[in-house]
């Protein structure tokens, strides 16, 4: 229903005419100010009285008794709109419909005492429901904070994943771009000259040069060999060296020399670098599609064991193992409680859902729940070896520490041939759903020590049942 956000109510005394109403009384229609209300209290403390607040609409969410429709706020709401789940008044349901009337004239209406029973019926289930989800919701809270944080830190753990793997790629990128570089650097300074040896090369004349003049006045002042053999040592001494250093610098000219000549002779040769462009987008193309990130159930299909299961070596009394995951059990051998135990076991510290349904049962004498993998399949009592729920009356069998044997689960009979178990192996606790409604565990403080998978136990032949994630 439409509603004025904007327009304040006013007192109905022509005395403050101008107050701001806080107040309605329905038996007396009139709207009241605070001090009108004050001595309304005082005389008619029995009638009907409705505070108001007008501060964010037009009733705000005050209920007067009164359509809070601007132009129908005067008519009482009489009516029930069923199909909008809402109260009318006479005007919302008149027969034509215009901008003011009949705005619920082709919707299915009922009168507000008609509806009475149906409201009260409903309410009653609302505070059923209420009871339950209150007394649920602690725990509820604690196993969705479990998940949760479950949930974050796998969601960083994959972080980690992705950027390890990206700093690899950025790793060998940066390496492949220094091999390429020091390759071009290696590569010129083979066939042409390096900068080292060009910017010798400036100051080559020059070392020529003084390398000439310095041999020929070495050459003139030892011109005979009674200068050089006299007994003077001091200037064999010198002549020797001096000649040496001309003899080095001579090499190290020659060999600046043979350096930049090659830039003239290997002018014509081209040094090139190859990457094709259909490589390159290659490339590009690959990086922009690397990796997937999809959605996956954290655990796998639960396979029932696969060897012929018997009890006292009789090998009359086994199981069929089916289905396209080896998880539908069907029971071959006469009556008598047979159990077997899934290849699949838990991983410590993780939350586990799966279903059990039922594909063929007589009487629904089957025992669902969890055992240790070293589970005995000669065993004649199973349920001293695991925590069961039994279908047939919806009772506890367990071994130790609950050692319960037919004990009330507390929970509904089954409506329906499928039920829903999950393993919390962090709290260590064991919950069933029946008929789609979760009431909590029915074992807690499971051992640790052991490691656990789903168990199946069944009595009547041909029984048959499918084990599923979910």
């Amino acid at each position: 229903m439409e509603e004025n956000s904007t327009i304040s109510k006013y007192c109905s005394s022509k005395e403050h005419h101008n107050e701001i109403a806080i107040s309605f009384c329905q038996k007396c229609e009139i709207y009241m100010c605070s001090k009108c209300d004050s001595i309304h209290n005082n005389l008619c403390p029995n009638h009907q009285k409705y505070d108001i607040n007008l501060k964010n609409s037009f009733f705000s969410n005050n209920f007067t008794g009164f359509c809070r429709i601007k132009k129908h706020h005067q008519i009482q709401l009489e009516y029930f709109c069923k199909t909008h789940n809402e109260l009318c008044c006479a005007a919302c349901i008149a027969k034509i419909k215009d901008e003011e009337n009949g705005q619920h004239k082709d919707c299915e209406v009922y009168s507000i005492k008609d509806i009475k029973n149906e409201k009260k019926e409903n309410l009653n289930k609302n505070i059923f429901f209420l009871e339950n989800l209150e007394k649920n919701f602690e725990k509820k809270y604690d196993e969705i904070k479990d998940i949760y944080n479950d949930i974050i830190n796998e969601k960083k753990e994959l972080i980690k994943i992705i950027e390890k793997m990206f700093e690899e790629i950025k790793e060998t990128v940066n390496k492949r771009e220094q091999e390429l570089i020091s390759e071009i650097n290696n590569q010129f300074n083979d066939v042409y000259c390096s900068e080292d040896t060009f910017e010798k090369s400036k100051n080559l004349y020059k070392k020529i040069n003084t390398c000439l003049n310095k041999g020929k006045n070495l050459n003139n002042n030892f011109t005979n060999s009674d200068n050089i053999n006299n007994k003077n040592d001091i200037n064999l001494n010198y002549f020797i060296n001096e000649c040496i250093d001309i003899e080095k610098n001579i090499n190290e000219i020659k060999n600046i020399h043979e350096k930049i000549k090659k830039c003239d002779i290997n002018f014509s040769t081209k040094i090139k670098f190859k990457s094709e462009k259909e490589e390159l987008n290659s490339l590009i193309n690959k990086i922009q599609n690397l990796g997937q990130i999809y959605q996956q159930k954290n655990y796998s299909y639960f396979e029932f064991k696969k060897y012929p299961l018997n009890v006292s070596l009789n090998e009359k009394r086994k199981f069929e193992i089916s289905g396209e995951y080896n998880n539908i059990i069907t029971k071959t051998g006469p009556e008598g409680w047979m159990g077997t135990i899934c290849e699949n076991n838990f991983e410590k510290g993780k939350i586990y859902r799966w279903k059990i349904k039922i594909i063929k049962s007589q009487k629904k004498h089957i025992m669902v729940g969890i055992a240790p993998i070293d589970f005995d399949i000669n065993l004649s009592d199973y349920t001293n070896c695991g925590y069961y729920f039994y279908f047939y009356n919806s009772t506890l069998y367990s071994g130790p520490p609950y050692s319960y044997y037919g004990e009330n689960s507390f929970l509904d009979k089954m409506d329906n041939d499928e039920i829903v178990i999950i393993a919390n192996l962090n709290k260590r606790s064991l919950k069933f759903i029946i008929n789609g409604e979760d009431k909590g565990e029915s074992y807690q403080h499971i051992p640790a020590d052991k490691l656990l998978a789903p168990s199946v136990i069944l009595f009547n032949q041909y029984d048959s049942v499918e084990i599923s994630p979910c």
